[in-house]
């Protein structure tokens, strides 16, 4: 068996994997994006899963609450709330999130990356130590001062650039495997390290070898043999896991269909040790007392304190959503009235109409007509009806916007034509509700010119 990884050396007892790898999406986020940015995606990963308890939980212990590091590391995530909304959600892990609070609570300002944040061995960390102590039960490397501490922080970017995966397993059982598949008829190492380089480097600034739990393995003889017709390569496993020393007849064919899955996508082979078991007391998170946005009774001052937590970024499009179906037609009819104040909160106004459309009520058809008549920009407030299923919407919104046009003797340019001119392009990417309203185009093009 091939020794050697880039230095990785797995224990008797460690768990390792195997992952396909997005390298550059990697390094994009470790050079490129604000730590805090991560963070709040992998935020919106949680809440859309409907798992937003648990990311309270987790984040809460990690942060010691009492720490001053908290209310910092809420407020960097609730600041970049609105671009991970654009960007959209990142599935992280219990060790990636660790990883990644430990990273915002020591940076030094909001908008730093992974790769400025993560101090290089010998240099001192400026993580609080509550908070230090917390995310290093993840992954012990960070509270070492010895340790390159870029390389846990890069390694939490390889795991969210992780388009599938296999294991964790025990490292004594990839390491059996291994060994079959190195024998006849087979004769396919599968543990060797690839030229490729996994890991940042500058000139003359490398992460050791030693720091790292991750390594790239050459996947080209590993392609070459999961090509090979079934028949033949079952054949073949069969007869060298049934052999002397092998696993039965089954350990090996059993290893080879999930390593056909997992090469059936592109990108890096990445080996990897699996992070250290997190601690018991996680697993069982319970809930606490709710955050505070989430409304007690649907009145008017609770749908506007959900809004304003939206518009601010201390929670999520997900949250509101799931909240909001929890609450019922209640619920729907506070937000409805509530998105209708847009300069307070435009961002939160135009999710609020998305959930109000896609409950498609006959009711709200006109409330999401005018969110569409005063919303600042057209677009999102489009996107919000697009999604509405309720069949009068066509009706009643050609009707407000034919009410809008030019009459006889009126000005043509006047701000009420641009402005149905302007909501008609942004139905454009809507058939149903553009082919229902494009006839109008026709009349701002015909107005009559001013009276003299």
């Amino acid at each position: 068996m091939v020794g050697g990884w880039a230095g990785l050396r797995p224990k008797p007892d460690d768990r390792v994997e195997l992952r396909i790898v997005d390298a550059s999406l990697a390094r994009a986020l470790f050079h490129g994006i604000p730590a805090a940015r991560l963070l709040a995606r992998a935020r919106l990963a949680h809440d859309e899963r409907e798992e937003g308890e648990t990311w309270d939980a987790l984040v809460s212990k990690l942060l010691a609450r009492d720490a001053p590091a908290f209310d910092r590391v809420k407020r960097a995530v609730a600041r970049h709330a609105h671009a991970a909304s654009d960007e959209g959600p990142l599935q992280a892990s219990e060790w990636t999130l660790a990883v990644l609070v430990w990273a915002v609570a020591s940076s030094r300002g909001e908008d730093q990356s992974l790769a400025e944040i993560a101090p290089g061995p010998g240099e001192p960390s400026r993580c609080d130590p509550a908070v230090l102590a917390a995310c290093a039960a993840y992954d012990d490397r960070l509270a070492d001062p010895a340790a390159d501490r870029r390389a846990p922080a890069f390694e939490a970017c390889v795991r969210m650039a992780t388009g599938s995966s296999l294991g964790p397993m025990p490292w004594a059982q990839l390491h059996a495997v291994a060994n079959l598949l190195e024998r006849p008829p087979i004769g396919v190492q599968l543990l060797r390290e690839s030229s490729l380089a996994l890991f940042p480097r500058t000139t003359g600034d490398e992460i050791a070898p030693r720091d790292r739990r991750m390594a790239p393995l050459d996947r080209g003889p590993l392609d070459k043999l999961v090509a090979q017709d079934p028949r033949e390569l079952g054949s073949a496993a069969w007869r060298t896991d049934a052999a002397p020393g092998g696993g039965g007849g089954r350990q090996l064919a059993t290893f080879l269909a999930d390593l056909t899955r997992l090469l059936a996508r592109e990108g890096w082979l990445v080996l990897g040790v699996v992070a250290l078991e997190p601690p018991e007391d996680e697993a069982g998170h319970t809930r606490g007392a709710p955050p505070s946005w989430v409304p007690t009774d649907w009145s008017t001052r609770g749908a506007a304190a959900l809004a304003d937590a939206l518009e601010r970024g201390a929670t999520t499009y997900p949250r509101v959503r799931t909240e909001v179906a929890r609450g019922g037609d209640a619920a729907l009819d506070a937000v409805g009235a509530e998105m209708l104040h847009v300069g307070s909160h435009p961002f939160a106004s135009a999710a609020l109409a998305e959930i109000l459309a896609r409950a498609a009520r006959p009711r709200d058809v006109a409330r999401l007509v005018t969110y569409f008549a005063i919303a600042p920009d057209p677009a999102p407030a489009a996107r919000a009806l697009a999604a509405c299923a309720a069949p009068e919407l066509p009706r009643v919104l050609g009707g407000w916007l034919e009410a809008m046009l030019p009459h006889d003797g009126n000005d043509p340019g006047a701000p009420s034509a641009k402005r149905v001119a302007a909501c008609i392009a942004a139905l454009k990417p809507y058939a149903n509700l553009y082919l229902a309203v494009s006839p109008l185009l026709s009349r701002l093009a015909d107005a009559p010119p001013p009276s003299a």
